[in-house]
């Protein structure tokens, strides 16, 4: 649950009095809606590159969009106006510039507005921690990023960005119907990107984690695994191309689970821009797959006690056991297509409320990483995707490069690259043999090894 002092000095009790006299003021210019999105956040960041200090920051950002919903023969039309300005002594005039620009718009019979429901149940999700570091703490951690790096191997031999960031903010939605959803919370994170060399061959990588205090991010572990995938890329062959059991690394399975979730998009399923229009009920992946977005796991950096709209946000099963079980829904889009809404609204401060996930991630399986190896055989880890922004959301069809590891006897090999993997994202879900045990968050979305039967990959 929020700290209500500490998210006084965030968003005031004085600029939330401001933003209810401007709804009031809207309403009074014939409005039948007004709303007003406020969000105020501080951040901090150290950056040092090989030994020595980079850059040292500290800033402050805030930013306020207000709705307004004027009534018309055959619906609503919205009106959107921002300010950065929170200082204002009021906000009148930013309601009327909304008003104005209401006029503006299309009416649409399908926007509604929340009811106000629900409550803030969730553990914190703010830690003092993080802000209480000193500038120098955060050097010192950035520095020690780096230098665990360069222990866990001697092939590092450069290293571009070694940083510390850590951050707090609150936002706050209030609407004309008693809606006051609120969130309070807290990150820190690290990052480092760096170059390895052997005999010649020098390659890139970069490994990164979050948490939401300074305990919660193992500096030794980000920078060990950022050598460690350096590593693994050196000295790459190249493969013939032909048809192999692959194994999805958990962060290739974000970014794959990612643009799935993309299409499952209600408005994307309205305007006909997604591969799954029409197939709720039906089977669409592996009965070994079954993806959650919950924005009220308890340890989730992603969780919220209320979505963009002020509605609870709440766990949705998206494919249970192969079947597609929902779309993910904004009160328009649930209006639109008769259903009850699933609580994924995001919000930003200049745009109407759209789709958003809060903690995605597929179910664990009961197989470890060795034994996935095994069960590929003469197979291919795939650990980067590159282009996956081209992928068809109407279709599916997607022809991506590709970069990994060659298994050989259920071990893993050789580094492999120049790889092509073309086919359809339809292969992605169906073909799922198994899967891992290995689940690994990448802030506020998870990942898990993926085996993959007889793929299609193309070789240089």
């Amino acid at each position: 649950m929020s700290d209500p002092a500490l998210f006084q000095t965030f968003i005031s009790d004085s600029l939330e009095e401001r933003l209810q006299a401007g709804i009031r003021s809207a309403l009074a210019l014939g409005a039948e809606g007004a709303e007003a999105f406020v969000s105020v956040s501080r951040s901090r960041r150290a950056k040092v590159q090989n030994g020595a200090l980079e850059d040292l920051t500290t800033s402050k950002r805030g930013g306020l969009g207000v709705r307004v919903l004027r009534p018309g023969a055959k619906g609503l039309r919205t009106g959107i106006a921002t300010t950065t300005d929170l200082g204002r002594a009021d906000f009148t005039e930013l309601f009327a510039q909304a008003w104005e620009l209401s006029a503006l718009g299309d009416e649409d019979p399908w926007i509604r507005q929340a009811s106000p429901s629900g409550v803030d149940d969730l553990p914190p999700r703010h830690d003092p921690r993080g802000s209480a570091l000193t500038p120098e703490d955060r050097i010192n951690r950035a520095l020690e990023l780096e230098a665990h790096a360069r222990k866990a191997s001697p092939k590092v031999v450069a290293v571009r960005d070694a940083s510390w960031a850590d951050g707090d903010g609150a936002s706050l939605l209030i609407t004309q119907r008693g809606v006051r959803a609120y969130d309070l919370g807290s990150s820190c994170s690290a990052a480092i990107e760096l170059a390895v060399e052997e005999r010649g061959d020098r390659q890139a990588s970069w490994h990164w984690d979050m948490g939401r205090h300074p305990g919660a991010v193992d500096l030794a572990a980000i920078g060990a695994e950022a050598a460690r995938k350096g590593e693994r890329k050196l000295n790459p062959a190249q493969m013939d191309a032909g048809r192999f059991n692959v194994i999805l690394h958990p962060e290739v399975t974000v970014d794959i689970l990612g643009i799935v979730s993309g299409m499952l998009s209600a408005e994307a399923v309205l305007k006909g821009r997604s591969l799954f229009a029409g197939r709720l009920g039906e089977t669409i992946a592996s009965p070994l797959l079954t993806l959650v977005d919950d924005g009220r796991l308890a340890t989730g950096l992603g969780s919220e006690p209320w979505d963009g709209e002020g509605l609870p946000t709440r766990r949705n099963v998206l494919i249970d056991k192969g079947v597609l079980g929902t779309y993910l829904h904004t009160l328009k889009t649930a209006a639109e297509m008769g259903v009850a809404p699933t609580g994924t609204a995001g919000r930003g401060t200049g745009s109407n409320p759209g789709v958003s996930t809060f903690n995605l991630f597929p179910e664990t399986g009961d197989t470890t990483p060795l034994e996935l190896y095994r069960m590929a055989g003469e197979g291919v880890l795939i650990t980067e995707l590159m282009g996956l922004h081209t992928v068809d959301p109407v279709s599916g069809d997607l022809s991506v490069g590709a970069s990994g590891i060659r298994i050989r006897g259920g071990q893993l090999a050789e580094s492999v690259d120049r790889m092509t993997f073309a086919g359809n994202l339809r292969d992605f879900l169906t073909r799922i043999a198994a899967v891992g045990n290995d689940l690994h968050w990448y802030g506020s979305s998870g990942g898990v090894s993926l085996l993959l039967s007889d793929m299609s990959l193309g070789g240089a």
